[in-house]
């Protein structure tokens, strides 16, 4: 096991001074045994960034280091790192058995050795009756566990996933989540794993990493990002639903911040909310100031879900509505724009009518700069 640091790493291809800068001065320091995700969308530089820790691409400036010790120049094999990637990679002419073993045999395992590595590892994965079979004869979850039997069988410092689970449909994902949570639980092996579902990112990871076009937005834990997102962009990126961007004016200060904005279609009709700003917050917005007003959509809510103090509670027209079985999200406009609100299942069977009564839970509002895009 080991740590991790990655220091103003940048990343150029072509000139220099001409070329296409793909990272911009990352900056992560992984503890021993911690579970590192770098998620964000397509060209945010993510596996790019994976691939440098792997070695396989060069560093152009910046460092990075495993137990303290610089590896920029050592080649992969001198990395003790093992890589699993999202095309699974198995050689197709050798067994399950075989495909486990290659990195043993380069590395001049003695045979009996081997045996007992494969053994072990086809347990811990429950892939013992598939190990006579060849990559053409298993499944996608099944090729899945082969490709990470492979990798634990090296017993690396350090665990790399490439995206693993974005070829298997929704069910064989969440089942192979699950496994690779465990998987890591049990070995407690640093791992960063590149991914760019949010869902997976906030179920798996001890601590994420948001990129946007080569920039890390945000680094903290699950928690963190999901509930105080530093900028817009995480806001809107992380969260299934994402926190509703609310466009509001400031019409009371002090400790105690009000906000107003437009309820529905009409201008003319508008809702006061009443928040309270930690105190690094207080002074810096000033009466008439337009913010945007952070809600996640379960903070939008019906009465029987309220389990919160000083919860405000207004009126609310349906635009549209969605059953998910669990949730009704209902679709209706704030500020003008279109915000989403997370009910009971049930809280719309008795509503006549085009409006609903719903709670805000003010007490989880964060503020941003429309101009900026930085949370208060």
């Amino acid at each position: 096991m080991a740590s991790l640091g990655i220091h103003n790493i940048r990343k150029t291809y072509g000139d220099k001074a001409k070329g296409v800068e793909v990272l911009k001065g990352i900056n992560l320091d992984i503890a021993d045994g911690e579970f590192l995700i770098l998620v964000g969308g397509s060209g945010c530089g993510k596996s790019t960034l994976l691939n440098m820790i792997a070695g396989l691409e060069t560093v152009t400036e910046g460092e990075i280091s495993i137990n303290g010790k610089r590896v920029n120049e050592l080649s992969p094999k001198d990395r003790d790192i093992a890589m699993v990637f999202q095309s699974y990679a198995l050689y197709p002419s050798m067994s399950v058995r075989e495909n486990i073993a290659f990195g043993l045999s380069l590395r001049k395992i003695a045979k009996a050795e081997q045996e007992a590595t494969i053994a072990r590892v086809a347990k811990l994965l429950q892939i013992e009756a598939l190990l006579d079979r060849k990559p053409a004869q298993l499944s996608g979850g099944q090729r899945q566990r082969v490709a990470m039997g492979r990798a634990l069988a090296r017993e690396p410092q350090i665990f790399l996933f490439d995206e693993p689970l974005s070829n298997l449909d929704a069910k064989l994902r969440v089942e192979m989540r699950s496994e690779i949570k465990l998987l890591h639980k049990r070995l407690g092996i640093t791992t960063v794993y590149v991914t760019h579902d949010q869902i997976e990112a906030m179920t798996l990871g001890d601590k994420i990493a948001v990129m946007k076009d080569g920039v890390v937005q945000q680094f903290g834990t699950p928690s963190q990002i999901y509930n105080r997102p530093l900028n817009t962009f995480v806001a809107g990126f992380m969260g299934s639903p994402p926190m509703n961007l609310i466009p509001a004016t400031v019409v009371g200060t002090g400790a105690n911040i009000a906000l107003s904005f437009t309820v529905g279609a009409a201008a003319v009709s508008s809702f006061t909310l009443a928040l309270t700003l930690d105190a690094a917050s207080e002074g810096k917005l000033k009466l008439g100031q337009a913010v945007l007003l952070g809600l996640r959509p379960e903070h939008i809510t019906d009465a029987s879900r309220v389990e919160m103090h000083g919860a405000q509670q207004l009126s609310v027209p349906i635009e549209i509505t969605e059953a998910t079985g669990a949730d009704t999200l209902l679709t209706t406009l704030l500020g003008g724009v279109k915000c989403l609100a997370r009910l009971h299942p049930e809280a719309l069977d008795s509503v006549t009518g085009q409006d609903v009564s719903v709670c805000i839970d003010a007490s989880r509002a964060v503020l941003f700069d429309p101009m900026t895009g930085l949370s208060y």
